[in-house]
């Protein structure tokens, strides 16, 4: 029988260990980085025999190679300072590269716009500090926010409702009891916290740390701590915008002061807008996928094949929905065609992002380009202003691009200028079709409950592959599936029969269609 005594020496072993471990790692600044330098010698002596003339880099330098290693990996931050209503959230999230690397940190003073950011938190990669300010100090300060929205309402001269709030009121806007020239007429007391003194303590200058700072005035007294206290050496990337025009105390001079400090430091602030979805760098941050080979005719409506010989062509694209299970039918089924099929398949980004493992083994087989980032009904996609259009267009291509997957052809839910010169700025290349199936104009008397559908399977196909046969006949060119229409499905092996053995057309892929 084991002595009692030897039982608790046992027990102790583990715990004596952890303590005189725990000595060791604080004694040669493992744990507590900050003390290191009061040590007799320190973690770097060690490394280098304990000789500090042996010492090839600094402890900065060494700190980006400790705390970047499996031990203390290096972290992505983005702080969304002045957050809203989570639209730069939405606008980093969908077309920074890289994003969901980042953990987001979202400062709003506005409690009542919490929940636009309940959809981005599931993830556990958006931190919400709301209600909750950033300032030049800590403590707790009484704010102005916007009210409601009610018929009439003007807000500084304009038709708009921006949310949020400020901490600065110029004269009669408290006072006033709709709250003046901005509607500021909420006031309720939030905690503020010292941006400066918050960076340093929850993040690490080897993380990379992108600042957005856009806090309608406040800006200026936290720029001055962070310059003063030198928090911009923990800053990879700042964003942000000056608000000369607000009440903030601070004069002319000083804001200016303040912005020679910024520069004599080598801090250069990128504009970022949320609300028209854009910052300063953003097509440095995309540069364009296309090369000088990619096919096709920049800034022109590609929806015919190259007439090169008297011998007519066909193109085969699919415009996949968002419908996966209809989607996987389709392309499987043509996939399994017993002669390789050159299709092209143009995916909308929140499908690649859903379904990331079938895109990229599709692509394996198939080209890929894209359509936007998702639907948008009733044909209102080509209508939003060009800030939205590039976002959902970018959105896609980064999308494809987490996959490996790049693409210089975008098949675009609708069609005008400004749709021509978003995806021209993008270097991309225009697809539509001779015809898509079903085809997508109103009111078509060839698909009706009388001339189509009140029929079984076996007589619809003939009549699709009759109305296919008339608009190809005698021209050949580019033939679009939507992978939502169910009859596409029952359709697509008898397709590939009749233009492989019975038509007078040749199939080919989409880049062979349209190369000069």
């Amino acid at each position: 029988m084991v002595p009692r005594s030897r039982i608790i020496v046992y027990a102790l072993l583990p715990v004596v260990g952890f303590v005189f471990g725990y000595m060791f790692a604080t004694q040669w600044g493992l744990v507590n980085r900050g003390a290191r330098n009061g040590h007799s010698q320190s973690l770097m002596e060690i490394l280098h025999d304990g000789d500090p003339s042996n010492l090839q880099t600094s402890e900065e330098e060494l700190d980006k190679n400790i705390y970047s290693g499996d031990l203390y990996p290096a972290k992505k931050y983005f702080l969304d300072c002045g957050a809203n209503v989570a639209s730069s959230v939405l606008l980093f999230r969908e077309t920074y590269p890289g994003a969901k690397d980042f953990i987001i940190h979202s400062f709003e003073i506005d409690e009542k716009l919490q929940p636009y950011f309940a959809p981005f938190s599931s993830d556990g990669r958006l931190v919400e500090h709301i209600p909750e300010g950033v300032a030049g100090q800590n403590g707790n300060s009484t704010v102005h926010l916007e009210g409601a929205w009610y018929p009439g309402k003007v807000n500084n001269q304009k038709d708009m409702q921006w949310g949020g709030g400020t901490l600065f009121t110029f004269p009669g806007e408290i006072e006033s009891t709709d709250g003046g020239m901005r509607k500021l007429s909420r006031h309720v007391t939030v905690p503020l916290v010292d941006l400066s003194q918050w960076i340093q303590q929850n993040t690490r200058k080897a993380d990379y740390v992108i600042l957005k700072l856009d806090v309608e005035g406040a800006e200026y007294d936290i720029l001055k701590k962070m310059l003063a206290e030198k928090t911009f050496e923990w800053i990879d990337k700042f964003y942000g915008e000056f608000h000369d025009w607000s009440p903030t105390g601070y004069s002319q001079t000083e804001r200016a002061d303040i912005r020679q400090q910024l520069k004599s430091q080598c801090v250069h602030q990128i504009t970022w807008a949320g609300e028209t979805k854009t910052y300063g760098d953003f097509e440095e941050m995309h540069n364009t996928t296309s090369t000088a080979y990619t096919p096709g005719p920049l800034g022109t409506v590609i929806d015919k094949c190259k007439t090169k010989t008297e011998e007519t062509r066909v193109a085969l694209v699919i415009q996949v929905g968002m419908n996966v299970k209809k989607a996987r039918r389709l392309v499987e089924t043509i996939k399994a065609y017993p002669v390789p099929v050159p299709l092209t398949l143009f995916v909308y980004g929140d499908f690649v992002e859903q379904n990331p493992s079938l895109v990229k083994q599709w692509s394996e087989h198939f080209d890929t380009g894209i359509r936007s980032d998702s639907p948008v009904p009733h044909q209102y996609w080509e209508l939003q202003n060009t800030g939205l259009l590039r976002m959902s267009i970018v959105s896609a291509e980064v999308r494809l691009s987490e996959l490996n997957i790049k693409s210089s052809y975008i098949y675009p839910n609708g069609l005008n200028p400004d749709v021509v010169k978003v995806v021209s700025s993008r270097n991309m290349r225009i697809i539509a079709s001779t015809l898509t199936f079903p085809p997508e104009q109103q009111n078509d008397t060839r698909l009706t409950s009388e001339s189509y559908f009140k029929y079984r399977d076996v007589e619809r196909t003939p009549k699709a592959l009759k109305i296919i046969d008339e608009a190809l006949d005698g021209k050949g060119g580019i033939l679009s599936l939507d992978s939502d229409f169910p009859d596409n499905y029952m359709i697509s092996v008898f397709l590939l029969d009749y233009l492989l053995d019975t038509s007078s057309h040749r199939l080919v892929s989409l880049r062979d269609c349209i190369a000069d």
